[in-house]
Parts: structure tokens; C-alpha cells; sequence
């Protein structure tokens, strides 16, 4: 590659988004989880409610979605981790 042309960088794709059902107490150990994992996903506390449940917005990096779905399974044995949802 040449990184004399500006041609020669690209910009980052997009973040991927995940939406993960769990409560407010529980995001803040699932975003030390993540925060843990040198920049894999994003927790964010932007929410949306269903039917009584909260799915909390998670921004994932290009190509992490299943580590970070791997990782949100294995969770799953010390937090509620409900409904995980791909997309926007």
C-alpha cells in the first residue's frame, strides 16, 4: 500500500449494533466485561423498552459480532442477559 496517495486510507466501516436485554444494574457489569476486551464493543445507556424489558444499545466493532455474542453467552452465568438482538 501505498500511504503516500491519500487514496491509500480508507475509513473505518460502521459499528456494528446489538441490542441486549438486561437490567440497569447488570449493564454495568457487562460494560466492564466489554470495556475489558481493548475495544471489541461499546456499552451505551441508551435503552429501549418492551413489555416491561430494557435492551440496552451495544456498539460492536467491525467483525467482532461473535466474539462479543460469545462473550455475552458466557455472561450469561453470573448476570441476566436476555433477548440479544443484531441490528439497528
Amino acid at each position: 500500500m501505498d500511504l503516500s496517495r491519500p487514496s491509500a486510507f480508507r475509513p473505518p466501516q460502521d459499528a456494528e449494533v446489538i441490542w441486549v436485554e438486561t437490567t440497569d444494574k447488570a449493564l454495568h457489569f457487562l460494560d466492564g466485561i466489554l470495556m475489558a476486551t481493548d475495544g471489541l464493543a461499546n456499552v451505551r445507556r441508551e435503552y429501549r423498552e418492551e413489555g416491561g424489558r430494557k435492551l440496552f444499545k451495544v456498539y460492536v466493532a467491525p467483525g467482532a459480532v461473535e466474539e462479543v455474542l460469545r462473550l455475552l453467552e458466557r455472561a450469561r452465568r453470573f448476570a441476566p442477559v436476555g433477548e440479544v438482538r443484531l441490528g439497528g
